[in-house]
């Protein structure tokens, strides 16, 4: 059940409470009033006349569907090109942004548009006896664009020598969705019973850390590398929705972040030296760009969705990603020594990462042409989990004791919070040597 309040709002309050960058947070708006008209942005925002049809959409297919055509466009359509509907019941799904036009033309359309995702992040790079760390993934997930965003590679691993020890590398980062309707983006219904649904691209998901190298006299140069934030959602709709004359529904949300990257498994430890900690797990959002962040905006700066029928309008935040889990801590090895015990503990698992923060419904303009008149919803994005937290380390052998459990990561600080992680286990204990040698 939704913990956000129902508002009803008087017909005659004014509506620009949903334009130029207002957004009601956590509030249910449902009522049915005049929107404000067009000709009051006219003077910031002039409206586009719509382009003459160039050549056909590339990458398009079209099939009769007994009333109008059932039309898929695999990569959007770019700008510059118009996609012409029938006067009949089209279908027109486009995976990847509307950068051109849609002239859905007459009948009861289906609209449905989806961002490309941003790509995965690489793996960290593995530590190893190495005289230097595991590099961080390299170069993270790509964003996404026409033909969506590409993984990250993963990070090279450390390269042997004397020096024990070699912490991993970092995760890469989740490449950030696209948006599904771009600024140069125009829809226009046409008459009809209109069904049009903008999605913006999901961001990618943050890689794992790399594993750590065996233990060394200092714990920490053997912890998992921490996992990578999830990437950030794409902005729903940034350009024009004309939903035309009818009774349509028009929904707008934003992409929800990508989740964050596990944590890399602590290293080993040795007969004299202690396993490492298991790494962070990633944040749920924020990619590259910020430690954290919250999920794609429904109808962004640059989005308007002009009403001229008996519109039904629902514009919504991206979902927080969850964050990731913590690494699981080193285990012991089985040679340990007996010096060891009620000294040294087994590596700890790591923390689970911080859930991401929802995006914000509408930052854009809602408003009315002539007789429009629209029930409009504004809900911001729901925040992420929090990760749970690693696995201790496992005991093995007499000298080795059971490293602690991670703590379950934070739940995303929201209108409508995550939930937080859960801790790892601890460890098990190691056993005597002739228990382990005689099970």
């Amino acid at each position: 059940m939704s913990n956000r309040p129902r508002r009803a709002v008087p017909a005659e309050v004014p509506s620009t409470a949903l334009s130029g960058g207002s957004h009601i947070s956590g509030t249910r708006w449902a009522g049915r009033w005049p929107l404000p008209s067009a000709a009051m942005l006219a003077a910031a925002f002039s409206l586009i006349a719509v382009p003459p049809a160039d050549a056909a959409v590339p990458n398009c297919t079209r099939t009769p569907n007994g009333s109008g055509e059932n039309i898929y466009c695999s990569r959007g359509v770019p700008a510059g090109k118009t996609l012409e509907g029938t006067d009949g019941n089209d279908r027109i799904v486009l995976n990847g942004a509307l950068a051109g036009t849609i002239n859905a033309g007459g009948g009861d359309d289906t609209i449905i548009i989806t961002g490309r995702s941003g790509g995965n992040g690489g793996k960290g790079g593995n530590g190893y006896l190495g005289a230097r760390s595991g590099d961080r993934g390299a170069n993270g997930g790509k964003n996404g664009g026409s033909t969506g965003g590409t993984a990250g590679r993963d990070g090279l691993d450390a390269r042997s020598s004397a020096r024990a020890g070699g912490s991993a590398g970092v995760g890469g980062p989740g490449g950030s969705g696209a948006p599904a309707v771009t600024s140069t983006g125009i829809i226009n219904g046409g008459p009809g019973n209109d069904t049009i649904t903008i999605t913006g691209g999901k961001g990618g998901t943050g890689g794992e850390g790399g594993d750590g190298g065996p233990g060394s006299t200092n714990p920490a140069d053997a912890r998992g590398g921490a996992g990578g934030n999830g990437g950030a959602g794409g902005i729903g709709n940034l350009g024009r929705i004309y939903p035309g004359a009818g009774n349509n529904k028009i929904t707008v949300t934003g992409g929800d972040n990508g989740d964050g990257g596990a944590g890399g498994k602590g290293g080993p430890g040795t007969a004299d030296t202690r396993s490492g900690n298991g790494g962070v797990g990633g944040n749920g959002g924020g990619g590259r760009h910020t430690d954290n962040g919250n999920g794609g905006v429904g109808n962004g700066p640059t989005g308007t969705i002009v009403s001229t029928g008996n519109d039904d309008i629902t514009v919504q935040g991206g979902k927080g990603g969850r964050g990731g889990t913590g690494g699981k801590g080193g285990d012991g090895a089985p040679s340990a020594s007996s010096f060891r015990m009620g000294v040294d503990v087994e590596g700890d698992g790591g923390t689970g990462g911080t859930g991401g923060g929802g995006g914000a419904a509408n930052t854009g303009n809602i408003m009315s042409e002539g007789a429009g008149r629209a029930t409009v919803e504004v809900l911001d994005g729901d925040g992420g989990d929090g990760g749970s937290g690693g696995d201790g380390g496992d005991g093995d052998g007499i000298g080795s004791t059971p490293g602690l459990q991670g703590q379950g990561g934070l739940n995303s600080i929201a209108d409508t919070g995550g939930v937080g992680g859960t801790g790892g286990r601890g460890g098990h204990i190691g056993t005597t040597e002739d228990a382990r040698r005689n099970p």
